[in-house]
């Protein structure tokens, strides 16, 4: 899958993670994707709903890693978009073990510039980069040593 394709499912990763945050409509019509009126290719389709599907199964262990590296931010005062490119950026740390860390990071701060705003780069940056050195090893990976998160394959 070429770089270009997985910002795409990523992007349209974002948008579903968003109407679920404000809308909590069903996850099954969500994963339709009616609601996305351009061109999305099958393995576009299927890795945003990777990770869609990830951020949901896992969303309450992410929420506790935000809540912990978000440091002087109240969780209930994070913008949905913030709070949303986290989850994906964050579930992509953990499980992506194809794509490098600082990809994943990279991506994050372009959809926050995107999406959100420059003003934000800074806090999803600094959240990414702290999970990065306490949540994983040198090579990326989660630690082994560290509590996983739930369908990591490391129970």
């Amino acid at each position: 899958m070429s770089s270009s394709s997985r910002r795409k499912s990523r992007e349209i990763a974002l948008m579903a993670l968003y109407q679920l945050e404000l809308v909590n409509p069903a996850l099954s019509e969500v994963l339709k994707f009616r609601w996305y009126d351009k061109k999305i290719e099958t393995e576009e389709r299927d890795f945003a709903i990777s990770i869609i599907n990830g951020v949901v199964k896992n969303a309450d262990a992410i929420d506790t890693l935000i809540k912990k590296y978000s440091r002087n931010w109240d969780f209930s005062r994070i913008s949905p978009v913030n709070k949303c490119i986290l989850r994906l950026s964050i579930y992509g740390l953990l499980h992506s073990k194809e794509i490098p860390p600082r990809v994943t990071i990279d991506e994050a701060v372009e959809l926050t510039k995107e999406f959100e705003s420059e003003n934000s780069v800074p806090f999803i940056n600094g959240v990414l980069d702290s999970i990065l050195q306490y949540e994983t090893n040198r090579h990326g990976k989660p630690d082994p040593q560290e509590p996983n998160l739930p369908g990591d394959g490391r129970t």
